[in-house]
């Protein structure tokens, strides 16, 4: 906690992506390929509703790739990206939130190159608002790791590789992972309002909360229009005023890209920039400087 405020990273696909792995379009068209669907890369709609067509509208039977999934769990990851992962968890956060299906946080927390399902279960918790795990729609249940002894709670908020049934993927799930967000939000009003009354910090039940009341740094994460449940989010953390913490994106692109409307809205949403050029295509060294600007300001 700082000034009251857990300190939440939100990571995205980004790190990932500077050591050459898939991203959302291609893990899209393997499914576009799986379904017999030529022309896949012109589609132009939101990732969300591509899912939709890539599968000819057999999103649940997608889901079951479960095998495809589990491969992710013995995935290698370079020693570089280890240690940019590394330097984020030897930092002060509370919270690590990812949108990612894979384990790159468990492995480095662990000093693995890799990590087995059986570890991944023992790691496995919830906080007292559900009574056990879930097995989908994940809002209430993380990986509890120690490093640097200490706990490092990692939420899956799209679900994980091993649990197929927990992925967000598609419209469809989207809107269920907000409709539980929501129903949660409104049950834990009246506390809230107590809590602003008195001057107080909610206890975190939920990575939704994490959000709404943590300082929080985005990584990775490109915020794309897609994302109901985090630009929900964003405007509730708004709304929420005094009592909200900061939100700082990380902007990182070539010189020559921007995207006005994004930014604009990121900005209407209290959301601070910090914009990084990425030079000659290296995004390594770009996460790198990232990471410095996020040592400095925490």
């Amino acid at each position: 906690m700082k000034n009251g405020k857990p300190q939440v990273l939100l990571l995205g696909n980004g790190i990932n992506r500077a050591f050459n792995s898939d991203s959302w379009d291609q893990l899209l068209n393997s499914l576009a390929v799986r379904y017999g669907v030529s022309g896949a890369e012109e589609y132009v709609c939101p990732e969300t509703l591509k899912a939709v067509l890539v599968t000819r509208d057999r999103v649940d039977e997608a889901l079951e790739f479960k095998k495809d999934s589990l491969s992710a769990l013995g995935t290698k990851k370079p020693e570089k990206q280890l240690e940019l992962l590394r330097r984020l968890l030897a930092l002060d956060f509370d919270h690590f939130l990812t949108t990612n299906y894979s384990y790159e946080l468990e492995t480095a927390a662990m000093g693995e190159e890799n990590v087995c399902e059986r570890a991944l279960k023992k790691m496995q918790r919830c906080t007292d608002e559900v009574s056990r795990c879930e097995a989908s729609l994940m809002l209430h249940t993380y990986n509890s790791a120690e490093y640097l002894g200490r706990e490092r709670r990692i939420w899956h908020v799209h679900g994980e590789a091993r649990k197929p049934d927990s992925m967000i993927l598609g419209h469809y799930y989207y809107g269920l992972l907000l409709g539980k967000i929501l129903a949660f939000n409104k049950k834990r009003g009246v506390y809230y309002s107590l809590l602003r009354g008195n001057g107080g910090e909610p206890a975190i039940l939920s990575w939704s909360e994490a959000f709404i009341f943590g300082d929080v740094y985005i990584l990775g994460y490109g915020f794309g229009f897609a994302e109901s449940d985090m630009w929900w989010l964003l405007d509730r953390k708004k709304r929420e005023g005094k009592g909200a913490g900061r939100t700082v994106f990380f902007e990182l692109n070539p010189s020559d890209y921007a995207n006005p409307a994004k930014l604009d809205l990121l900005r209407l949403m209290n959301v601070e920039i910090v914009r990084l050029t990425v030079e000659e295509n290296d995004w390594q060294t770009a996460y790198e400087c990232a990471i410095e600007r996020i040592e400095d300001m925490m």
